[in-house]
Order: C-alpha cells, then structure tokens, then sequence
C-alpha cells in the first residue's frame, strides 16, 4: 500500500466515524456531508487501486500482447 492510499483509507474511516457522530448528535441533515466526502474519498481508493493493477499488468505483457489487448 502506497502512501496516498493508506491516507485515502485512514481520511475516509474518520470522515466516516464524524459523520456517524454528527448523525447521533444533530440529526441526519448535519452530518450527510461528512458521510458524503468519506464516500469519495473511498471511491478515489477503490479507483486507484483498480487502475493501478490494470497499469501492472500492461507493463508485465509482451509487446505483441499490448497490440492485441488495444484491439479489443
């Protein structure tokens, strides 16, 4: 896990748990924007990571491998 990722993962869990303390505390209306931000940052994550497998495996290819994955 890179740097980025483990402060994606550690922003999300406590935008997360502050949402769930505003929604306790006053109501759902005042905490839906932290629950929201904790949502994307989440998302960026689980992006990254996605991405980041799909560029490990282009590089592990061949040359000729890389022709034939473009065309499909």
């Amino acid at each position: 896990m890179k740097l980025i990722d483990a402060i994606l993962l550690s922003a999300s869990v406590a935008f997360f748990i502050m949402g769930l303390h505003q929604i306790m505390t006053y109501g759902f209306a005042n905490g839906y924007w932290a629950v929201m931000i904790s949502t994307v940052l989440f998302f960026t994550l689980v992006y990254r990571r996605v991405t980041g497998k799909r560029n490990e495996e282009a590089s592990k290819s061949t040359p000729s491998q890389k022709k034939t994955a473009k065309r499909k």
